[in-house]
Parts: C-alpha cells; sequence; structure tokens
C-alpha cells in the first residue's frame, strides 16, 4: 500500500479501514488537487459545449438516445454540473434546435422572385434534416406552433418570397402549407431510412408479381432510390402548381 498523495509505502493496519495517505498533510494536499481539478472541469462547461455534445449524441443515435447523464458522460463531467448551465433536457433539447437552426445563416440577398426565394428555403431545409435528422419527425413536425426564434426568423424570411404579390395572408399560409408539407414529407423518407439503417433493421425485396403497375414503377427506379434527384423533382412540381394557382387568381 502507498500513500495517495505522495507515494511512501504504508504499513497495513492491525484493524479497521487501511490508511490512504502517510499524513494529515497528505490528505489535505490530495483534498486540495481534487477540489483544483473539479473547479478546473466546472469551468471547462459551457451552455454551448453542452448543446454541441447534445447534438453530436443525437445526430449519431437518435433524441432517444439523448440524456442529461449521456452527455455529462460526453464531457467528461458530472451530471449534476450540467444542471448548474441548462435546467432540464427539454430546455437542453429546445437549445440544440435554435443551435441546429442557426448553423447555416439565412441568405442576405433577396431572392429573384418568388420561387427562387421557395427553392432556397427548401434546400436549405433539406440539408439541415440530412445533418440532423432527429429535428424533423421529434421537433418540428407538428401544428403546434414553437417558442423558437430561430424557427420563426426562418419562417419569417420564406414567407417574403411572396413579397410584392400583394397575396391574401390565408392565400400565403396555404402556399406555404402546402410547401412545408411536401419538403417535410420527403425529409421523413430519408429520416426513417437513417433510423431503420441506425437499428440495424434488414432490407426488405418484396416481389410485386400480383401487381404489375406498381411492380413497373418500382423496377423503373434505380436501388437504392436517389433521394435527391426525387426531392428536386418534386419540388419543382409543387412550385408549378403554385404558380398555376396564382396564375389563376390573376396575380401572375
Amino acid at each position: 500500500m502507498k500513500c495517495g498523495s505522495c507515494g511512501k509505502p504504508l504499513a497495513a493496519p492491525d484493524r479497521g479501514r487501511p490508511r490512504q495517505y502517510c499524513s494529515r498533510a497528505c490528505q489535505a494536499k490530495a483534498y486540495r488537487a481534487r477540489k483544483a481539478e473539479s473547479e478546473e472541469n466546472r469551468g471547462h462547461l459551457t451552455v454551448d459545449r453542452i448543446v454541441r455534445a447534445g447534438i453530436a449524441v443525437a445526430d449519431a443515435e437518435g433524441l432517444e438516445a439523448l440524456s442529461m447523464r449521456r452527455v455529462a458522460a460526453e464531457l467528461g463531467a458530472g451530471t449534476m454540473a450540467l444542471y448548474r448551465h441548462v435546467a432540464a433536457k427539454d430546455d437542453l433539447v429546445a437549445l440544440m434546435v435554435e443551435a441546429a437552426l442557426t448553423e447555416v445563416p439565412l441568405p442576405e440577398t433577396p431572392p429573384r422572385d418568388w420561387r427562387d426565394g421557395l427553392e432556397r428555403a427548401a434546400f436549405r431545409d433539406w440539408d439541415l434534416y440530412h445533418r440532423h435528422p432527429w429535428i424533423l419527425a421529434k421537433v418540428l413536425v407538428t401544428t403546434r406552433t414553437h417558442d423558437s426564434p430561430a424557427l420563426s426568423a426562418g419562417s419569417e424570411h420564406a414567407f417574403a418570397s411572396f413579397d410584392g404579390l400583394d397575396l391574401d395572408p390565408a392565400d400565403a399560409f396555404r402556399y406555404m402549407f402546402l410547401f412545408a408539407s411536401y419538403v417535410q414529407g420527403v425529409a421523413l423518407t430519408y429520416v426513417s431510412d437513417v433510423e431503420a439503417e441506425r437499428r440495424g433493421a434488414p432490407a426488405h425485396n418484396p416481389s410485386f408479381a400480383a401487381y404489375p403497375r406498381l411492380g413497373s414503377a418500382m423496377r423503373s427506379m434505380a436501388e437504392p432510390w436517389d433521394l435527391d434527384e426525387l426531392f428536386a423533382s418534386g419540388l419543382s412540381g409543387v412550385l408549378d402548381g403554385i404558380a398555376a394557382d396564382l396564375a389563376r387568381q390573376g396575380i401572375l
């Protein structure tokens, strides 16, 4: 046995618990070292570091793997130390959403027209869902309004695509709902594939012999599907539909 501070050999006691230190001076020195290390670790913890660690966990394993304990382990800190910076897991998720939504700044230049504005918004969101798949189904796909400055700023920027068209606000909402539903709907396909791969779910190769129309359509697609190409093609169709409705109203 050796002293936990200076390393000096310790005699085994005749009875009772074994000694850890050779003297009170060494015990006090070890206590001061542990306290200094604890204070140093606390000093390295910041809200930003905690949020980034939370995003890393959610990106790699999904939001269901996120916990304050898991984030603390990633940072090499005690779980309770995180609560000095973030009150609860729900607060951490809210901060993670804000950080993820602001990773890519909104365009500073105005769009050429309404279509260009919506295209830029669509591909910005498509990229977001690829980088952070957890943010879609767990956070954004809902009719409830989120108290998120970053989400509100992004939506405001997308709605600004219709500036100059003198649209009724209800029509602007209807178009935006159609647009967002398409973007998020295709993104859910991508996110589902990511989650299935993470779980190690086996790929299925069903036979469509009894369904000739379905089989012909499915065989026409490359395997695996090029979701980026399908997304762009479908987006063009959605915007064509909005353009046709604007023309019907005499706005274009």
